[in-house]
């Protein structure tokens, strides 16, 4: 996926229909897209680069979801538990973290990932759960919110955001509040009064210590229903920001039913 994403043009322009460059890359490497599909490769750049010399896809994901799990499940558990708001428990001398990421429940244990009690294989989803662990939040929680432009380098995503996720929420639940607050509590947010003056505020952890804010406004005589998300100060203490970008994606997709 790496070695894709250095492909393309990294302007985040969402002309590919995804609205970012290492989203892109990730969709690529899943055979879900084609490298021709950005309209800004040409010449050698449309083979891929994920060929190896006997014709082979090599799984980069896979390799690093294995290394980071070396690291990851040689953490002290209950030392980390804590601190990444994970519930820590041991039977029988088998240590467990279990955590949730958006909404769903995952189980770090010593051999792995763990999803509905088996092995997980999703490698994008160990990548995020175990650099999560091994970042170990380094500064608290601030509850000021920022939105995705506030962090470094991301300047480039905040049109592409803007148009993908944002005004995507606004236009599927404008005039429809009550679908809206039913989306809400499935994807286990919790209304928020918070410091944002807005119609609606719902918090949302993607992960037990990344909380995201959805705050809405209705429809108006004046103005058309509007939507912005936020993000804690010091979201990056605990996930490297290129996955939490992506992460907001993913919430966004299966917020509005784009999955099933």
């Amino acid at each position: 996926m790496i070695g894709i994403y250095k492909k393309l043009p990294k302007t985040n322009c969402g002309k590919c229909g995804v609205p970012t460059c290492i989203a892109f890359a990730f969709k690529v490497k899943n055979a879900q897209l084609k490298l021709q599909d950005c309209p800004y490769i040409t010449g050698e750049n449309k083979e891929s680069p994920t060929k190896t010399i006997d014709g082979t896809l090599d799984d980069n994901y896979e390799r690093v979801s294995i290394e980071l799990e070396k690291e990851a499940t040689c953490a002290n558990f209950k030392e980390v538990a804590n601190i990444i708001g994970g519930n820590y428990e041991s039977h029988n001398g088998n240590e467990v973290i279990k955590l949730t990421m958006m909404n769903k429940p995952y189980e770090i244990r010593k051999e792995g990932l763990y999803e509905n009690d088996s092995y997980s294989h999703d490698s994008w989803s160990k990548i995020i759960i175990y650099d999560y662990i091994r970042r170990k939040g380094n500064a608290p929680l601030t509850e000021n919110w920022v939105t995705l432009g506030h962090f470094p380098n991301t300047a480039s995503h905040v049109k592409a955001f803007q148009r993908n996720a944002e005004e995507k929420i606004a236009d599927t639940f404008n005039k429809n509040t009550r679908t809206l607050k039913s989306r809400c509590i499935e994807m286990g947010g919790i209304a928020d009064s918070g410091k944002m003056k807005a119609d609606y505020v719902w918090r949302f952890n993607l992960l037990p210590r990344v909380p995201l804010y959805l705050c809405f406004w209705e429809a108006d005589e004046e103005f058309p229903a509007s939507c912005k998300l936020f993000l804690d100060k010091n979201a990056e203490a605990y996930i490297d920001i290129e996955y939490l970008a992506y992460l907001v994606e993913k919430f966004i997709e299966i917020f509005v039913n784009i999955l099933r």
